[in-house]
């Protein structure tokens, strides 16, 4: 009876402390990541215009986000839609002197997939219908990227739901992809500027 009894008071005492270590778990999660952010991106790889937004993780270090570019009919020959999955990382942001609280990143790295829809594109080469079997190794839907940039942000004094301050960033970077990178290596003729896109864009998180 005894023996019951304590076991039962163990029980309840490890039930009492259970509440409290799931919110301190989850206020921690809270601290190192969210919240939300929108992005508009001009060029770059994945659409002459792209909107799209993500989440930011790693203390705001690591921003995955999904994008949705736009080709008008008069530079891609047809419209065309670029759905993206990217992601940035950047390492540290100095802050600078002067009013406001703006920060420079001078190093932000990434990767992105992107798919680029159209009936000109196609998923593979036998997916396409009208090649010879092993005529293109490549996919031209399918791009697999990288890319290099700085960005100037700035933090605002009021702090969100979270507490964490407002942030708006306005960054530039410059990519490339596969198909470019093996272009590059087998034709010598091509100059590094011809392998590289530069894209402008702008994060605002709440």
């Amino acid at each position: 009876m005894r023996r019951r009894t304590e076991i039962q008071l163990l029980a309840i005492l490890i039930l009492s402390f259970i509440p409290c270590f799931a919110h301190a778990q989850a206020e921690a999660d809270v601290r190192r990541s969210g919240p939300f952010f929108l992005t508009v991106q001009l060029a770059g790889g994945q659409g002459v215009v792209a909107v799209g937004g993500g989440y930011w993780l790693a203390d705001r270090r690591l921003e995955p986000e999904v994008l949705v570019g736009y080709v008008p009919r008069s530079i891609g020959g047809s419209r065309m839609a670029v759905f993206t999955f990217k992601t940035t990382y950047t390492p540290f942001e100095p802050k600078l002197g002067g009013r406001g609280d703006w920060r420079l990143n001078p190093v932000s790295v990434g990767g992105f997939l992107n798919y680029t829809t159209g009936k000109q594109f196609f998923l593979t080469n036998d997916s396409a219908g009208r090649y010879p079997k092993g005529y293109y190794w490549w996919s031209s839907a399918v791009r697999l990227g990288a890319f290099a940039g700085l960005r100037l942000t700035h933090h605002s004094t009021e702090p969100n739901l979270h507490g964490w301050p407002r942030r708006t960033s306005f960054y530039s970077e410059l990519s490339t992809n596969d198909l470019h990178l093996v272009s590059a290596l087998t034709n010598k003729t091509l100059r590094i500027p011809e392998i590289l896109t530069l894209g402008l864009g702008v994060k605002n998180g709440w």
